[in-house]
């Protein structure tokens, strides 16, 4: 019989890659099996070492066609390939995949899959076990997860079904090779594809293959050791130096999946004889050879991490004599992406140089590769001094600034939100680790030119190095520059990116007429520095295989490297101030827009309809962006609208973001404020006698919420629902189902806890909550405390302004 085990990785999941193939070939029974490998991204040295374990390795193809499939990471391939094996690897009996955060501890699993596919046709684990976590009181939030999954990638029909039944963990499993498996489950994942497609549709697809039809007595059900996941811990027996199941006889683990602890390697486990140890739960290679082997590739890879793909992509171009440091490999997430995904009328779309972004924010771009250089040679000879940045988004010029040695102060409103700050410290953290380069990074949450002056006056803080590229309309380029200048030292110079806009170029007016030096470079966005004292600028070439010209508001500049012609006045986009929607944002609500509106012009049009400060519509706006670019499920809720702005701010976000079918539910009375209690109180002030009492607040839904919905072309998301949260909420839980976004604006202590004793079991883990009177009313304040205490849990708030704050729901 012919047995090939398949595993598949990238460059970032290298390292748990080896681990699996190691955990094979170091076996007496594994030494001379056939493995596949499908390769996703390795680098060379990695497929060198690769070349010598493995026997086969194959770049697979995309096997199915699916929307926004020209868009999707490469690493999706090897998921989707999982149903078409036979056709990179022909003429064996039996397929055996092993996920590359997995790894082989006793052969028996092998053994026991293999003679399972034999057997029926497919061998795998289902996903429930006696020491799963989800069996001890989780079964109807993990239902309800699976449900939505099921509903998100196939039809509400088939959530019903299956939502109860067992998950088959896809990342371990055998197939015999001519297994009845095969085209359905490619059917079914080609089916899922269409409707969804996210990393989760090829393991649903094959549970709903196996479950629905004629394959359920063709699958051999497989205990949970031949594919233990972290639902449950295993433990570790000392004497037999291997993992065993928790639990009576305590069989040894066949097959430890890492899937959510992957980034881990230590973890405190318990041991047999009840000690608490903290061990690595990846695999460990066996050979002293082997060791070393791995301990200089790592290093290997270390030393060369940034250095290694120095061959610039087709696309990007740096200025010659420039240093050269490529840190892409520490932004896992970045892509090469459409400039048209971006609406912002300042982007020279025209210059053919690459433009990245996020590719969970593909409208949102980078410094481009040029301009990341000017920022890291003109950091590079600040090493070992202060600098500041003024809006890092995800930290990659935060990262090059970092990896030239500056000691590196960092201001953004964005880093208050915890997955961004994270991102941001992953990818400097892992650029830096690499490096070698040793420095201090602060990353501070806040609004610049405010939280620039209070760090400043707080540390006593000046600085060396100051990049300018956070808020582009006026006057927060202005008043960053007019900040920055009281704040930096003798010896300076001050960054702008994004010259190209009339707005962020009146920073660099501002310090030209105070009588700072000044130059600009032709980049993509053209990027300017301001210095004075004993330090100057980074001389750069422009790209000399482009024409370029310079705008009409920058032509009294001096350009670095080459004499330009001038460029006739752009004519601005129209705003949504003029209301030529289809000038900026297709209709269309099929999938993740490649439009999108600026916020401005957006919070412009909603203003006359809110009473929410511009920092709560931000937030707003980026925690529903977020919930709909990562494509979590579930309908989002107001409660308390009054004329309706936030409404159609969340309802805007929907429509031009959302990757699914989803409304938002919009609770309010209408008829004013209802009663408070003796708690509502502002400052010890009773609410009645602030002038926001009962009564207050009304707002026809006709005249408020139907006009700016219509304004904004959104009334047929929205879905108003008028009387007491008391009342309304309950009759509407079953309607509205999983919650993925809520905003409460209650005010009231009751009406807050209206809210939450009816909604917060219904929002989704990892939703997302925004409370909007915190900070103002104490009743509502008190609620959400005396809830927090009620549920026996701790909410991690992040504090938006004086009175709003959000958090996420993690269980």
């Amino acid at each position: 019989m012919q047995i090939i085990i398949i595993t598949a990785a990238d460059a970032n999941y290298f390292e748990l890659v080896r681990g699996t193939i190691l955990s094979v070939r170091e076996k007496p029974e594994g030494e001379n099996v056939a493995i596949g490998f499908f390769d996703l991204g390795c680098t060379p040295e990695q497929l060198q070492w690769l070349k010598t374990k493995v026997n086969i390795i194959k770049k697979p193809d995309w096997d199915f066609d699916f929307p926004g499939r020209n868009e999707a990471p490469e690493h999706l391939k090897g998921l989707l390939v999982r149903p078409c094996l036979r056709k990179y690897f022909p003429n064996f009996d039996i397929y055996l995949w092993i996920d590359a955060d997995a790894w082989v501890q006793d052969w028996r699993a092998i053994n026991l899959l293999v003679a399972g596919a034999s057997r029926r046709g497919l061998a795998i684990v289902p996903e429930v076990h006696r020491a799963s976590l989800q069996q001890y009181g989780q079964l109807p939030q993990f239902w309800q997860w699976v449900y939505q999954q099921y509903e998100a990638n196939f039809a509400e029909e088939v959530a019903k079904k299956l939502y109860s039944y067992p998950i088959l963990n896809a990342g371990v499993f055998a197939l015999r090779k001519d297994a009845l498996h095969w085209e359905i489950w490619a059917e079914k994942l080609d089916l899922g594809l269409q409707k969804s497609g996210c990393v989760m549709t090829d393991q649903f697809a094959l549970n709903l293959a196996v479950y629905s039809g004629e394959l359920f007595e063709l699958t051999e059900m497989l205990p949970a050791w031949c594919n233990w996941i972290f639902n449950g811990f295993p433990v570790w027996d000392k004497q037999r130096g291997c993992f065993v199941e928790p639990y009576l006889p305590q069989e040894a683990i066949g097959i430890l999946h890492l899937a959510g602890r992957q980034h881990f390697d230590r973890l405190q486990l318990r041991a047999t004889d009840g000690d608490i140890l903290e061990i690595s739960v990846r695999y460990q290679p066996k050979h002293k050879e082997e060791i070393q082997i791995v301990e200089e590739l790592k290093m290997a890879e270390k030393k060369s991490e940034l250095s290694k793909y120095n061959l610039l992509q087709p696309g990007d171009y740096v200025s010659p004599g420039f240093q050269i440091i490529i840190p892409d490999s520490y932004f896992p997430n970045m892509i090469v992406a459409d400039p048209n995904a971006s609406n912002w009328p300042y982007l020279r779309r025209e210059i053919p140089h690459n433009w990245y972004a996020d590719k969970r924010y593909p409208f949102i771009g980078f410094l481009n590769r040029d301009e990341a250089h000017i920022l890291y040679n003109t950091a590079l000879q600040f090493k070992g001094k202060k600098a500041l940045e003024i809006g890092c988004w995800l930290g990659w010029s935060a990262c090059h600034l970092a990896l030239a040695g500056v000691e590196l102060d960092v201001v953004d409103p964005l880093l208050e939100r915890e997955d961004i700050r994270q991102s941001v410290i992953d990818s400097i953290q892992g650029a830096l680790n690499a490096s070698g380069v040793q420095t201090s990074v602060e990353l501070i949450p806040g609004y610049s030119p405010q939280r620039v002056e209070e760090f400043s006056a707080q540390f006593n803080r000046k600085w060396s190095l100051i990049f300018i590229d956070g808020e582009h309309g006026e006057p927060g380029p202005l008043n960053d520059a007019i900040v920055c200048e009281k704040l930096a030292e003798e010896d300076a110079i001050i960054l702008f990116h994004d010259l190209t806009a009339p707005d962020v170029a009146q920073g660099l007016d501002y310090l030209k007429q105070r009588g700072w030096q000044t130059v600009v470079y032709q980049t993509m966005q053209i990027m300017g520095a301001a210095w004075r004292g004993n330090v100057e600028p980074v001389k750069h070439q422009p790209d000399p295989n482009i024409s370029w010209q310079l705008p009409a508001h920058l032509q009294d500049y001096s350009i670095s490297g080459m004499p330009v012609s001038k460029e006739l006045p752009k004519q601005k986009l129209p705003t949504l101030e003029q209301r030529n929607w289809q000038t900026i944002i297709p209709s269309s609500k099929s999938s993740l827009q490649t439009y999108t509106a600026n916020f401005k012009n957006i919070l412009s049009t909603v203003r006359p309809y809110t009473l929410l400060s511009e920092s709560r519509l931000f937030s707003l706006y980026c925690l529903a962006k977020q919930i709909c670019v990562e494509d979590l499920p579930g309908n989002f809720v107001e409660c308390g609208t009054c004329k309706g702005g936030s409404a159609a701010l969340i309802a805007f976000v929907i429509k031009h973001y959302s990757r699914r079918p989803r409304v938002l539910y919009a609770f309010d009375t209408f008829e004013g404020m209802p009663a408070p209690t003796e708690i509502d109180r502002h400052q010890g002030i009773p609410a009645n006698l602030t002038g926001f009492g009962e009564g207050t607040l009304k707002a026809s839904i006709s005249e408020n919420l139907d006009k700016i919905c219509k304004l904004l072309q959104v009334r047929d998301i929205v879905v108003p629902v008028k009387g007491l949260f008391s009342q309304t909420l309950p009759k509407y839980k079953s309607a509205i189902g999983s919650i993925a976004f809520l905003h409460a604006d209650g005010d009231w202590y009751e009406s807050t806890m209206d809210i939450f004793n009816t909604l917060y079991d219904s929002v989704i883990s990892n939703g997302l909550i925004q409370v909007d009177d915190y900070g103002h009313w104490e009743g509502c304040k008190q609620a959400v405390h005396d809830f927090e205490r009620m549920k026996g849990e701790s909410f991690s708030l992040h504090t938006i302004d004086e009175t709003g704050v959000w958090f996420q729901k993690l269980k």
